[in-house]
């Protein structure tokens, strides 16, 4: 446990710095759309570059705060019978599903953003969604990043709550493991 812990509190700090950091990517993207309606709707002429930097604005958002969402335990459950389990039972059937899903998954989609990415600066990707055409790199990139750092918090809160079950105590509390 002695390097586990601050390996723990190292990778909940970047969960944390991610979704504080990143959170501004939402400003962003209201920006951007707020333009595109103003310049469509108000000018009459519509901007060829809104409609990619909307999207990948809103993916790279999505991926690098999804992190921060797990660290505070803030995503969404089917609570059909998990709500009615004891709170010990609840984290028992948590760590289940994150062995058996979780992190395979997150490995599997890890691994190909890594290859995206590298493939995508290798070749020049650009998008062929709208008329701007730029650069998909820096996306696939974000992309690659926000797995990695989401592959890292799912490993940090899969030993915390296997301590948890296994000892009764917690490893590194949340103010702990982010100050």
């Amino acid at each position: 446990m002695i390097i586990i812990k601050p390996v723990i509190k190292v990778i909940d700090w970047l969960a944390e710095w991610s979704g504080l950091t990143f959170r501004w990517l939402a400003v962003l993207v209201m920006l951007t759309m707020t333009f595109e309606v103003i310049m469509r709707y108000v000018f009459n002429n519509p901007t060829a570059w809104s409609y990619d930097t909307t999207i990948m604005l809103g993916g790279a958002l999505f991926i690098l705060s999804t992190p921060y969402v797990l660290l505070h335990n803030r995503n969404i459950r089917i609570d059909l019978f998990y709500a009615r389990y004891s709170p010990r039972m609840q984290k028992i059937v948590d760590l289940v599903f994150a062995a058996m899903f979780l992190l395979t998954a997150l490995g599997v989609f890890t691994q190909q953003a890594w290859k995206y990415a590298l493939w995508s600066l290798e070749v020049g990707e650009i998008s062929q969604f709208g008329y701007w055409e730029p650069s998909m790199t820096p996306y696939r990139f974000a992309v690659a990043v926000g797995f990695t750092l989401l592959a890292l918090e799912s490993v940090s809160w899969f030993i915390r709550e296997l301590y948890a079950v296994t000892t009764g105590k917690s490893l590194v509390t949340l103010k702990e493991g982010n100050g």
